[in-house]
């Protein structure tokens, strides 16, 4: 999982706009699934700024420029593409997997400024999110707006989810809707067709300041370290 998450920001000119975490869908075109958040325009949650620029921090420590190859502002998804880069590795998300509540889970992410992995421990909670989107789980992981984007996982890896940040609870786009948007980005791909326009928009994350706080947990080099009854602090 170390492997698969990187940190992104958006950039007008010189001037940051925002940073969240994203984790590779694919290997080869490299593309990260993040949040719409990165591209929106600054004071309007409802349209992307086509002007600014992507930068993706890899786990490496190199800078590469990102492409924005799909978006949905309805569930504040969005793939970015890295073209000319090769990954080894990239989470699965077309298997069918269902979880249960009260299971223990991860929330994972990268700060932009450096590579180190970031996790918080937390469970499923068996109810729906304040927000108003009523698709949105609920786990109990504690983390910052440094962590939009990034993977909800279980203990063996697999992705739940889509972390989202609120000041009350932690929600989070489950794995059936991230293959719902998937979905619809391949069959726009397949038609040729434009996009259409987005339907009722859930909970978009203001732009916010930087620098972004760290999450309310322990450093971990690797997953493995994240559910070891002692993790090694980094």
């Amino acid at each position: 999982m170390s492997e698969c998450v990187v940190s992104l920001a958006s950039f007008n000119g010189n001037s940051r706009c925002f940073a969240c975490t994203g984790v590779y869908i694919n290997c080869n075109p490299v593309r990260i699934l993040t949040t719409a958040s990165l591209v929106k325009t600054s004071g309007d949650g409802n349209k992307i700024d086509d002007n600014l620029r992507i930068e993706v921090h890899l786990n490496n420590k190199q800078h590469v420029t990102g492409t924005l190859k799909h978006y949905d502002l309805r569930y504040n998804v969005a793939v970015v593409e890295i073209m000319g880069s090769y990954s080894s590795c990239a989470v699965d998300v077309e298997e069918r997997i269902s979880f249960t509540p009260n299971i223990e889970v991860l929330a994972v992410g990268r700060l932009f400024e450096r590579p180190k992995l970031m996790a918080s421990r937390g469970v499923l909670i068996d109810r729906k999110s304040k927000l108003a989107c009523e698709e949105l789980g609920i786990s109990t992981c504690k983390i910052t707006k440094a962590g939009i984007g990034g993977p909800l996982i279980d203990a063996c890896g697999n992705l739940i989810g889509m972390n989202f940040f609120h000041d009350e609870e932690t929600p989070y786009l489950p794995r059936e809707k991230i293959q719902e948007v998937l979905g619809y980005f391949d069959e726009q791909c397949m038609s040729n067709d434009s996009w259409s326009e987005p339907r009722d928009r859930y909970y978009i994350p203001a732009f916010y300041s930087i620098p972004y706080g760290l999450f309310g947990d322990e450093y971990f080099d690797n997953k493995k370290d994240a559910y070891s009854p002692s993790p090694v602090l980094c």
